[in-house]
């Protein structure tokens, strides 16, 4: 029995522990732009003019680790629109990351929607692609 808890206690020790990312998504359906589109916020000042863009403060990121991609669906004539993004794809030192924009399924609310979704990714050193994929594309995540 106190074997079991030693080994217990080594695998949740942080040294053998396996270091997981935590996702920074922010996600709404209201409050994005009219039109359909994409920015990227790569330092403080881009970030916060993007979340005044969305009537909302910026909450904190760290721009010597990640920069931000925001992806707005633009406007909808229902609600249970999204914003999806794909596993994003190094090419080089460059990073391209895709997104794309799901229709809702079923039942859904009969309201005017705005869809936006926000995602911090670790920085590269290249340059960054955003590239919307159709719908109907069958991505690899």
């Amino acid at each position: 029995m106190i074997n079991w808890m030693i080994a217990a206690i080594l695998c949740a020790s942080p040294a053998h522990a396996k270091q997981v990312e935590k996702t920074l998504e922010w996600k709404g359906q209201h409050g994005g732009p009219i039109d359909a589109g994409a920015e990227v916020a790569a330092d403080a000042r881009a970030w916060t003019r993007l979340w005044r863009t969305l009537g909302q403060d910026a909450p904190p990121l760290n721009f010597k680790t990640h920069f931000a991609v925001a992806v707005f669906a633009g406007e909808r004539p229902t609600g249970g629109y999204t914003v999806e993004f794909l596993k994003p794809i190094p090419r080089g030192m460059d990073l391209t990351v895709r997104y794309k924009i799901k229709t809702p399924t079923g039942f859904t609310t009969q309201v005017i929607s705005r869809p936006w979704t926000v995602r911090a990714f670790t920085r590269v050193k290249g340059k960054i692609f955003v590239v919307p994929v159709p719908p109907d594309e069958a991505a690899p995540k």
